[in-house]
C-alpha cells in the first residue's frame, strides 16, 4: 500500500485536456479546435518470440520487434470542409474555393496527402508539458456525419504515424518534456 508520494511523483501527474496541432512548427501549422474529450496517444509494438526446442516461456534475448505503430486520436467539433477532406485521404476538393469535396479516386496515395506531424501537448501538475509528436500521420478510415437535436456534430480523427519510404527505420513518434505551452493562436 502506498503511504507517501514524492514531490516528483505528484508533479508528474498529467492533468486536464490536451491541445492538438497539425504540422506543428511548420509554415502551415494549424491549431485543431474546438475538440471534445481531449487527445489520446498510443505507441504500439508487435513482439515475436523466437520458438526454440527446450523453451519454457518468454526468454530474454530471443524476442524481435517486428512492427511498430503510433497514433493520436482526437474528436473535433469543427466540421469545416478542410477537416472533412482531411478525414478521407486524397478526396477531391473542387475548384470552388474548397466548398465542395468528393470521394477520392482509387490508387496509390501521394506523399503530399500525409501531414508532416500531429503534436499533442498535455500539462502536468508541476507546470511542465508533455509534447507528443507523431510523424507522417494520416487519418485513414473516413468519417461519419451525424446531426442530432440538442447536440453537436463530432468528427473523430485517428491520425496514424507512417515511416517515410526513404527511412524505413526512422522515427514514428517522440515524447518530450518541455517547460512552456505553445502559443494558442488559431491560424
Amino acid at each position: 500500500m502506498v503511504t507517501n508520494l514524492t514531490t516528483q511523483q505528484i508533479e508528474s501527474i498529467q492533468i486536464d485536456e490536451s491541445v492538438i496541432f497539425l504540422n506543428y512548427g511548420e509554415t502551415d501549422e494549424q491549431f485543431l479546435a474546438p475538440t471534445r474529450g481531449g487527445g489520446e496517444f498510443a505507441a504500439t509494438v508487435t513482439v515475436r518470440d523466437i520458438e526454440f526446442d527446450g523453451r519454457h516461456g518468454k526468454t530474454a534475448g530471443t524476442q524481435v520487434i517486428e512492427e511498430q505503430g503510433a497514433s493520436i486520436k482526437v474528436t473535433t467539433l469543427c466540421m469545416s470542409q478542410e477537416n472533412l477532406a482531411r478525414a478521407i485521404p486524397c478526396c477531391t476538393v473542387a475548384s470552388d474555393e474548397g466548398k465542395t469535396i468528393k470521394n477520392p479516386p482509387t490508387g496509390v496515395i501521394p506523399m503530399s496527402t500525409y501531414l508532416k506531424n500531429v503534436t499533442m501537448f498535455a500539462k502536468t501538475i508541476g507546470g511542465k508539458y508533455k509534447k507528443i509528436t507523431i510523424y507522417n500521420p494520416m487519418h485513414e478510415t473516413g468519417f461519419t456525419a451525424k446531426a442530432v437535436k440538442k447536440a453537436e456534430g463530432e468528427l473523430a480523427l485517428e491520425f496514424l504515424a507512417h515511416y517515410p519510404h526513404s527511412d524505413l527505420d526512422g522515427d514514428l513518434w517522440k515524447v518530450e518534456e518541455i517547460a512552456q505551452a505553445p502559443e494558442m493562436n488559431a491560424k
